[in-house]
């Protein structure tokens, strides 16, 4: 588990940063627009544009607009997912504290431990069946188990 903190703990702070500066430039520029949306229209009114000109405007600041919507609302939605891994992984950690020193796996620790398990077709070679089995942690996703040096180089930073 420290592994996998650490070496996610970077990365998911730059991308927790670039989501919520995507968003915040995107709404202030929504903003933006409806102002200057605003103004040539106010400028058509008052015949300072040609209607012709006002309408290409228009519709190119109201295509920026849609887009920039539709950025911001997947921002918001990988910004809520990366929330709930924050909170999925802080449960994890929680279950692990409570299950050390388990006899048994019951049904109901590998409902808290693993999200999904997914088992691919079988290969066969040197007249023997192999199947490849993925197992997908809660909060984690799928683990690389880490070599000898890596393990100690960890015990090494602790």
């Amino acid at each position: 588990m420290y592994l996998m903190a650490t070496k996610n703990q970077v990365m998911r702070k730059n991308e927790l940063t670039k989501l919520k500066h995507t968003i915040e430039t995107g709404k202030r520029r929504i903003s933006e627009l409806d102002l200057i949306i605003s103004r040539i229209y106010e400028d058509n009114v008052l015949g300072k544009i040609s209607d012709e000109r006002y309408y290409r405007m228009a519709s190119m600041y109201e295509t920026e607009q849609k887009e920039l919507i539709k950025t911001i609302s997947s921002s918001e939605k990988e910004l809520e997912k990366a929330e709930q891994q924050n909170i999925d992984m802080r449960l994890l950690l929680k279950t692990l504290r409570e299950l050390t020193d388990f006899k048994e796996l019951t049904p109901t620790i590998v409902n808290s431990l693993i999200q999904r398990i997914e088992v691919h077709n079988n290969d066969k070679y040197d007249w023997h069946c192999h199947v490849k089995v993925d197992i997908y942690f809660t909060a984690v996703g799928m683990i690389d188990i880490p070599d000898e040096k890596e393990i100690l180089d960890i015990l090494n930073k602790i």
